[in-house]
């Protein structure tokens, strides 16, 4: 296989990687707009509640937080990212750990 064609593999797995994330969005914005303000604020404190659990008391990992304080498995870890969870944990640790 040459370059160009490890190249243009690359490009439409990204391809293929992009739509589906895209789409992982956009079901997850659907079922947030499907939802009243008050289950919205339900959603909102048991998710704030599970984040303040496994980042502040128990100072866990991005994967601890994920699989041990959500429940979730490995399927779950770029969704997050791309959501924008990684960047949070990052700045919630760093924060922390200067706190010592």
């Amino acid at each position: 296989m040459s370059n160009e064609d490890r190249l243009k593999s690359l490009e439409e797995i990204s391809k293929i990687f992009n739509e589906a994330m895209a789409e992982v969005e956009k079901e997850s914005e659907d079922f947030w707009n499907s939802l009243s303000k008050e289950d919205k604020l339900k959603a909102f404190c048991a998710i704030s509640r599970r984040i303040y659990k496994g980042e502040i008391e128990d100072k866990g990992t991005y994967r601890y937080v994920l699989y041990d304080v959500f429940g979730f498995g490995p399927d779950a870890y770029a969704a997050a990212q791309l959501a924008g969870y990684l960047t949070i944990h990052n700045a919630i640790y760093d924060g922390v750990d200067n706190e010592v």
